[in-house]
């Protein structure tokens, strides 16, 4: 160091040094004897309150929320105790409780204290100052020898209260937490055996009740002797116990497990071997009365076991008693007993060995063992513990780190420091305080010496520096010299703030100043706060140290506080933020930056007045009076208060805003508005007021009217980022995302699966309570209130036409789930009972179809008032205005809805009627189909028909005048539309069963004749035809009555009737047969029932050309019923055919001959004998039948007879048939034959092809489907 000299050696003060920590593996012993220590204390204070609260009066009972019964006090018992207590000698109140406890029960007149002054020498103690307490009615106590006995009178045994059991509990508690008593069961002998089982009862449950609470204070079964007094009373017993006395045999009636009680009855037969020494022994009456006493004995016991066998009844909460001995007692003065009930097995020699002090000792010596223990302990921890400290003290100076630490810093050992770090110096003495302080004053010499005065050394090398620069190029040490300047630009403030640590004391001035500016310090002078605060805390004295200060250099470097005009432009640019209506966030943001730099000057400033005060406490402090005058006094503008206060005030302000999250609402933004609205951000109620003046202006600042200016742009931007946010416009901006309101559900009861069905749930966020409680409050607020923001009206406007948006879809999303929700309603009756309930509900005053109706029209109905936006909700909800017209209450009724529900009745009761229709009644159409059908079906078979006052029209009628829309008419049609698809499934089973018969009777007769089965043999008659298709049929009768309802004849075709709700399912089939049996009525029959031919057109094909040996064919014709046709051999023509089918005839296909030479004919026919059927039993005969239509095509070489027939208007007719017939040559004179043919010659053929056509399919009308 060639600028500091220490010119007096450092002395060697003292000071304590820190410790390492205690908590280590090396003090386990120390900790350990700590810890027994502070055990032992612990235990003999809580040992010696205990005992106090003993002394003292019974605590007083907690205070009681009700005026509790008048009963037995709960301290009663204890207070009798500890009278008991206070008649006895101290020294021997801790001897009595070694005894032996007996706790006596017993009824009135069980002879319990005679018991006790017969057994016990409780009243020969009283005389010996030993006395007993027997004064008070509640509990008696008789201290005996080695015996203790609590009599329970028959008052306490049997109260059963509640403060009973307490009473009890308390004073059993504390005497047999670790003592087992023994209970006494006192029983009078005589009236044993003439007590009532019930009053058995009673008294043996009332023991066990006071024996379950000595069993769980003592967790374990409690052992229970019986006694039978008043055995003097009982015949032969004292000459018994005389006989026993006499001869020394003991009367011990013990059991030691539950098959001795179980025995009891026999407990004195091992006394008979004893007998035939009484027999010798006692005078024979008195033998005698012995004898007899034995033989009475198992009554008397067998009573008892009866009373034994209630007392130990099992019981889950508590362990059964133990019964371990029976005892029998009497009130005899002239003779000895034969059996104690209050036996002991204490002994005197353990009663003298007893010691009620030894604890006391042993505590005693334990805690002055654990006291030697304790300073031992910190006489050896604090000597190795300054041992320690001297190791690593040298340690550090041997090698010092560069930078202090927390190493360093436990070298001190200070022992109010250390409380907190090291907690077993807080019971430790200082054994050794003048080396304590000599270590920290080593540890102070040791921070001078490696840390402040190196320091120091640094501001040295400045003059150093600028010498070597002087004479070298500039640009070789550019980089060396800014960073030299860098260092030493503070160095003024650096100076000073060394010179002011290094003379600091714990007690001085500077001491007390640094200790107030720790964090200044550390940050001025780079060195840890630990450090500063370890030196100023720990040095005792500095006025030994002299340093030569002639040689440092310092920097001043220059300040924007010198420059003014960067001032007047930061305070202009506020000036007119003022007149703005809003500040954006850049704005203020750059306005922060520039105020924050300001401040920095002003700090920077006041850091100079720190200077000049820490400079004149230099001076008084300083040994020799140094005058340091480093810092550059000087005036400025920027000291004045108001500018400082100013800036401090733009700096703290801010344009914070809550954030705007999806969870926020409506309701949460118009609150947020408001707080944010009369939020002043100022801590009084007055405006502060900035005024002061600068480089010749004036400048006044009002905070109100800042903080006014920040509160519009919060509302602003706040608003702005809500609209962004939720942009999408759901309708829900009016609820948080918590589920505040319940869903409105259509059916709760049955979710929507039995009867009344539909499973639509309404948002409860869409439900009149939401509407009241969370929508209107924010439109009749939040609008009015928006109007009033100091904001541009710009940003009022752009927010109200969000809001509207938001509630256009919130009362559209509000419409929506109504009509869903009353759409989704819905009945399925599966049955005609199901039906008939559910029209009975729908009567109901209370149903779930009235809950529907009612919770549309209380949630739709909605006053708007003069509120624009509501007026938009409620525009959206008249279309369920028709729900207050029908739901309007009349005292207590709703009339319209009324008539809805007397036509339901109406209906009800109809399908409940099973009258038939009236013979008598000529209006009614259908009434044998009517008949048919049940009263279900009767209702769905006028809606069916449409009939006027059919349920369906007459509630439409009803619907219609109460204004109710088609589209909303459903829900009151469905029970109707029950009824109808009901009704429906049994009309379709009556039309079936009809359909059936009249199939059966009138039309499967025909299936298998002929001609409608052209393979029968066995033809139709004409009754069964005339059965099943004359226009006065059976069949057609039948099918009028009953079943036109549901066909309906267009175009000639019968076809299934419709509805808009739907129509029966017609049996399969049924309508192609219908028809086909109508088109042969038509062919068969007129309009008046007679019979008609059946009409044919028939064209004769020409005659095959002649064949070579053969007669020439010329003629042929076809003739049945009385009709016929003739073909030549010329152009043929269509002809009608007409066949009398009603009456027999024959049938055949003729074809005449004649020779080439001869005048002679000849005829062969193929003939059909005397038939009704005779001309389709000819065309049955026919070889070959050609269907020809107008996709026929022929080629070169087909038929030239069969494409003449193919002309235009043939082939658009339909179909033709062309049906060939073979006949034979007819057989000629053998001369004839032979002119024919000539000499030599054979014939080649002997059949010939006769055709003729015929238009349509004959067989088409006796096609029936099947």
């Amino acid at each position: 160091m060639n600028v500091l000299r220490k010119l007096i050696p450092a002395s060697k003060s003292t000071a304590p040094v820190q410790a390492n920590g205690f908590f280590t593996w090396d003090n386990w012993p120390y900790f350990l004897a700590v810890l027994a220590v502070l055990l032992l204390v612990g235990l003999l204070v809580y040992s010696f309150k205990k005992r106090r609260s003993a002394k003292k009066a019974p605590k007083p009972e907690e205070p009681k929320k009700k005026e509790a019964p008048k009963g037995l006090p709960v301290s009663s018992l204890v207070k009798v105790w500890k009278e008991f207590l206070r008649e006895i000698p101290w020294d021997f109140r801790r001897l009595i409780m070694i005894y032996q406890h007996f706790v006596v029960f017993g009824e009135s007149g069980a002879g319990k204290s005679s018991l006790i002054d017969n057994y016990t020498d409780w009243q020969g103690h009283a005389r010996q100052f030993y006395s007993s307490f027997t004064a008070s009615p509640l509990l008696r106590i008789y201290l005996g020898s080695k015996v203790l006995v609590q009599e329970i009178p028959a008052t306490l045994l049997k109260d059963i209260s509640k403060n009973a059991r307490l009473a009890l509990l308390k004073l059993w508690k504390p005497l047999f937490r670790r003592k087992d008593p023994t209970v006494v069961i006192v029983l009078n002998g005589i009236a044993l055996q003439n007590d009532e089982p019930a009053y058995l009862k009673q008294q043996a449950q009332m023991i066990r009740g006071k024996v379950n609470l000595l069993a769980r204070i003592r967790k374990k079964p409690v052992k229970v002797r019986l006694v039978l007094t008043h055995m003097d009373q009982l015949d032969g017993f004292l000459e018994f116990s005389r006989f026993l006395t006499q001869n020394n045999i003991p009367l011990k009636l013990e059991f030691s497990s539950k098959e001795d009680l179980k025995n009891l009855t026999k407990c004195l037969e091992p006394y008979e071997n004893h007998l035939s020494r009484a027999l010798t022994s006692l005078p024979a009456d008195k033998y005698l009365k012995a004898i007899a006493f034995m033989r009475k004995t198992p009554k008397l016991f067998n009573d008892l076991s009866a009373f034994i066998k209630i007392l130990q009844t099992p019981d889950p909460l508590s362990p059964e008693p133990e019964v371990v001995e029976l005892c029998l007692a009497f009130q005899s003065e002239k003779q000895t007993p034969v059996s104690n009930p209050f036996a002991t097995s204490l002994t005197a020699k353990e009663l003298k060995q007893f010691n009620p002090l030894f604890r006391h000792r042993v505590a005693a010596a334990a805690i002055g063992i654990a006291g030697l223990v304790y300073l031992s302990s910190a006489f050896i921890y604090e000597r190795q513990l300054i041992n320690k400290r001297y190791q690593e003290i040298e340690v550090v100076e041997a090698s010092p780190s560069a930078h202090y630490d927390e190493n360093m810093h436990r070298l001190f050992m200070d022992f109010t420091y250390r409380l907190g770090k090291d907690p077993l110096l807080t019971f430790l003495p200082n054994f050794f305080p003048n080396i304590n302080q000599e270590i920290n004053q080593r540890c102070i010499e040791n921070i001078r010496k490696f840390y402040l005065f190196p320091e120091l050394e640094k501001f040295s090398l400045g003059k150093t520096l600028r010498d070597k620069v002087q004479g070298e190029p500039l640009k070789e040490i550019h980089s060396l010299r800014q960073q030299y300047v860098q260092q030493i630009e503070d160095a003024p403030n650096k100076i000073l703030y060394l010179f002011a640590l290094i003379y600091a004391t714990r007690d001085n001035e500077l001491g007390r100043l640094i200790r107030q500016n720790v964090t200044h310090w550390s940050k001025s002078i780079g060195l840890p706060r630990l450090l500063i605060s370890d030196y100023v805390n720990n040095n005792k004295s500095s006025q030994d140290i002299r340093l030569n200060v002639d040689n440092l250099y310092y920097h001043q470097k220059k300040s924007i506080a010198d420059d003014p005009h960067i001032w007047m432009v930061y305070f202009l640019k506020i000036s007119k933020f003022y007149q703005q209506p809003i500040i954006t966030k850049g704005e203020f943001d750059r306005l922060q930056q520039e105020t924050d730099s300001f401040l920095q000057v002003i700090r920077e400033l006041e850091r100079y007045d720190l200077s000049v005060k820490v400079s004149d406490l230099l001076a008084k402090e300083s040994p020799m009076g140094i005058n340091i005058n480093l810092i550059a006094r000087k005036e400025s503008q920027l000291r004045q208060k108001s500018v400082k206060n100013f800036l401090e005030f733009i700096k703290a302000s801010g344009i914070d805003y809550p954030e705007v999250t999806d969870e926020l609402s409506l309701s949460g933004l118009h609150e947020n508005l408001k707080v944010m609205l009369h939020f002043k951000g100022l801590v009084g109620e007055s405006d502060p007021l900035f005024h002061f003046l600068f480089a010749g202006e004036e400048f006044k600042f009002s905070g109100m009217q800042w903080n006014n200016l920040l509160n519009r742009s919060r509302i602003t931007f706040f608003l702005r980022d809500f609209i962004v946010r939720n942009k999408r416009h759901d309708g829900l901006l009016f609820f948080t995302a918590e589920k505040e309101f319940e869903d409105l559900v259509i059916n709760p009861s049955n979710d929507g699966r039995f009867l009344f069905i539909g499973h639509a749930r309404v948002d409860g966020r869409f439900t009149k309570d939401a509407l009241e409680k969370r929508v209107k409050p924010v439109l009749i607020e939040l609008p009015s209130f928006i109007k009033e923001l100091p904001i541009p009206q710009k940003e009022k406007s752009y927010f109200s036409n969000f809001l509207a948006k938001e509630v256009e879809a919130y009362g559209r999303r509000y419409a929506e789930s109504y009509e869903n929700y009353y759409m989704d309603f819905d009945i399925e009756a599966k049955s005609p009972g199901a039906l008939r309930y559910v029209l009975t509900q729908l009567t109901l005053p209370s149903s779930q179809f009235m809950d529907v109706l009612l919770s549309v029209r209380d949630n739709t109905s909605v006053d708007p008032g003069k509120n624009e936006y509501l007026q938009s909700i409620a525009l959206r909800l008249r279309e369920f205005e028709f729900f207050q017209r029908l739901l309007e209450e009349q005292k207590g009724t709703f009339p319209e809805l009324n008539k809805y529900k007397a036509l339901l009745e109406q209906m009800q009761i109809d399908i409940q009627d099973r009258k038939p229709v009236m013979d008598d009644d000529k209006e009614e159409v259908f009434k044998d189909f009517k008949n048919r059908l049940t009263p279900l079906g009767r209702i769905s078979f006028a809606i069916f028909r449409d009939e006027p006052d059919s349920y369906l029209n007459l509630i439409k009628l009803w619907l219609k005048s109460v204004g109710i829309s088609s589209q909303w008419q459903d829900v009151f049609l469905a029970p109707v539309y029950q009824a109808y698809s009901l009704g429906m499934q049994e009309i379709e089973v009556g039309i079936g069963k009809i359909w059936a018969d009249i199939l059966q009777t009138d039309i499967n007769p025909l299936y298998n004749k002929f001609p409608f089965d052209i393979s029968s043999n066995k033809d139709v008659s004409i009754g069964e035809l005339k059965r099943a298709t004359h226009p006065h049929s059976h069949f057609w009768k039948t099918f009028n009555a009953l079943l036109t309802p549901f066909c309906v004849e267009r175009g000639g075709l019968w076809r299934a009737s419709t509805n808009a709700i739907g129509a029966p399912n017609l049996p399969k089939n049924m309508l192609q047969i219908v028809n086909a049996v109508a088109r042969l009525s038509d062919s068969l029959w007129d309009n008046k029932g007679d019979e008609l031919p059946l009409e044919f057109m028939i064209k004769p094909i020409p005659l095959p050309p002649a064949v070579i040996n053969e007669p020439i064919a010329i003629l042929s014709y076809l003739h049945a019923g009385g009709d016929s046709i003739f073909g030549f051999n010329q152009q043929p023509s269509w002809k009608e055919f007409r066949f009398q089918w009603q009456t027999a005839s024959s049938a055949s296909v003729v074809v005449e001959f004649a020779t080439r030479d001869t005048t002679t004919k000849f005829q062969n026919a193929v003939k059909i004998s005397r038939t009704g059927w005779s001309f389709f039993r000819l065309l049955q005969k026919a070889e070959d039948i050609v269907v020809i239509n107008k996709f026929s095509e022929f080629g070169e070489d087909d038929d030239l007879a069969i494409s003449s027939l193919i002309g235009s208007d043939d082939k658009m007719f339909g179909e033709i048939y062309i049906l060939t017939w073979l006949v034979d040559f007819p057989e000629m004179k053998k001369s004839v034959f032979k002119t024919m043919l000539g000499s030599g010659k054979k014939s080649e053929s002997r059949m010939l092809e006769i055709k003729f056509a015929i238009k349509n399919n004959p067989w088409a009308i006796f096609k029936l489907p099947r």
